[in-house]
């Protein structure tokens, strides 16, 4: 017997960062709650607002909506890595294209969804890629890294109290070996052996923090 996943309200703003409250919004983010990991959910939520902070530093405007969606979206594929036939971050993009085009969200703006979250495993983005694609690598090197920590110190409190790390450290490089291993032509095996991902998260900002 399944069991119902209680969801709650999509809050209007995190750490004074607001959240947008459009159909497709509000749909991703019960999506999420029911579909991904804890450590996932609260990791995507983070780099949604790692990203808001640092399009105001930049003073980049940006589409809410598609940040949100491409956040709360992007990391998608390493909760399904027994079905994957792709790399997880190609996975995850066209699942996340197909339920976003089926909520409403106009393909345009779908397939700048699901580039930004191919994007975000690879090791250069550039705003010639899209604001949105830039501020999701950003946001999630920061989160997962540390890089740029200093670029949330704003909000970087309030967002914590909200969605702690938890076992984030270990649970997510436990599911980007799996993807290494099982598939070692993919990005994440670039982050894991050839970038030292493990290595860099143990001498990150957060480290110091747990």
């Amino acid at each position: 017997m399944s069991v119902m996943v209680s969801v709650p309200s999509i809050p209007g703003s995190i750490a004074g960062i607001a959240v947008p409250q459009d159909d497709v919004s509000v749909a991703t983010w019960q999506w999420a709650h029911r579909s991904l990991p804890d450590y996932l959910l609260r990791h995507s939520v983070r780099a949604y607002c790692w990203g808001a902070a640092i399009a105001a530093r930049e003073d980049w405007s940006f589409d809410r909506r598609i940040l949100w969606t491409a956040s709360l979206m992007h990391d998608l594929g390493l909760s399904r890595l027994p079905r994957n036939t792709m790399c997880f971050e190609v996975e995850g993009a066209e699942v996340a294209r197909r339920f976003l085009e089926r909520h409403g969200l106009p393909p345009a703006d779908a397939d700048t969804v699901a580039i930004a979250i191919i994007l975000h495993m690879r090791p250069a983005v550039t705003l010639d890629d899209g604001v949105e694609a830039v501020l999701l690598d950003r946001a999630t090197g920061l989160d997962v890294r540390g890089d740029g920590y200093e670029q949330a110190d704003a909000v970087r409190p309030a967002v914590m109290r909200a969605y702690p790390r938890g076992d984030f450290d270990r649970r997510f490089l436990d599911a980007i070996s799996r993807e290494a291993a099982a598939r070692p032509t993919c990005q994440s095996a670039r982050l894991l052996n050839a970038t030292g991902l493990a290595g860099w998260m143990s001498r990150s900002p957060w480290a110091a923090e747990a």
